[in-house]
């Protein structure tokens, strides 16, 4: 059935000037009873990002796996909290790369709040993520062919 409401290009997020930036909007079931987003759901707002930068990417996270034994995972967060988000808010999650190895990628992320009618933003949360391909034995493998994307490129 075709419809003028299956316009989904935009689920991804966009890539401007080597950042990406995703939104999302905070749900009830994100926040605890004061309202405010639990500690832990910005590393799963981070994930999201990063696998819709992959997406947009066409680096196909199944096809790494079933094809190649690559799985990427994350080996180490270090995130800073500056400020609660609420029920209701829309985030913009800002990610770009810090630098790339041989078989790890680390990726800077900020989540920031929308606020106004002049649409600024304010901090969130910021985080740096290191990501390692493995295989199904947990070996950590090379990446070759993601880092031969232009985004994951060293500068």
């Amino acid at each position: 059935m075709k419809s003028k409401y299956n316009n989904f290009k935009n689920l991804d997020g966009e890539i401007q000037d080597e950042n990406h930036y995703y939104y999302l909007k905070v749900y009830y079931e994100d926040t605890d009873a004061g309202q405010i987003v639990y500690h832990t759901n910005y590393l799963k707002y981070f994930e999201r990002a990063r696998t819709s930068l992959l997406n947009l990417l066409k680096i196909d996270q199944v096809d790494l796996r079933k094809n190649h034994n690559i799985s990427l995972v994350i080996r180490k967060a270090d995130l800073i909290w500056h400020k609660p988000a609420l029920f209701n808010d829309i985030i913009l999650i800002k990610s770009c790369l810090k630098y790339a190895k041989n078989t790890s990628i680390t990726i800077k992320q900020e989540a920031y709040r929308f606020f106004g009618m002049e649409k600024k933003i304010e901090l969130l949360v910021s985080g740096i993520i290191q990501i390692v391909a493995i295989n199904k034995d947990f070996k950590v493998k090379r990446i070759n062919k993601i880092l031969n994307c232009k985004f994951f490129q060293n500068k």
